[in-house]
């Protein structure tokens, strides 16, 4: 079975692991903290794209993706969880 994926979902996706990984690698003390943080990086893009989409606002794109907000929101909630520390 063949799943059709967009290209811009896939970018989504490996953008959003990217900064889970580096969140991790730069405050990360355990291993479980990666998987928490891969979550919220993946969650944050998503409502970053969905936002900003529903706002219209494009401040950079690269296709369908609108790199630059949903970016910012992935971080503002990598360090909300930091903050929480869950």
């Amino acid at each position: 079975m063949d799943l059709p994926l967009s290209p811009s979902l896939v970018f989504s996706f490996l953008l959003a692991s990217l900064y889970g990984a580096v969140f991790h690698f730069i405050w990360g003390k355990r291993w479980r903290d990666l998987a928490l943080y891969w979550v919220v990086a993946v969650v944050g893009f998503a409502i970053g794209q969905a936002l900003f989409d529903f706002l219209e606002v494009s401040i950079y794109m690269i296709g369908q993706v609108r790199v630059v907000g949903s970016t910012v929101i992935s971080w503002a909630c990598l360090f909300v969880a930091k903050w929480l520390n869950v």
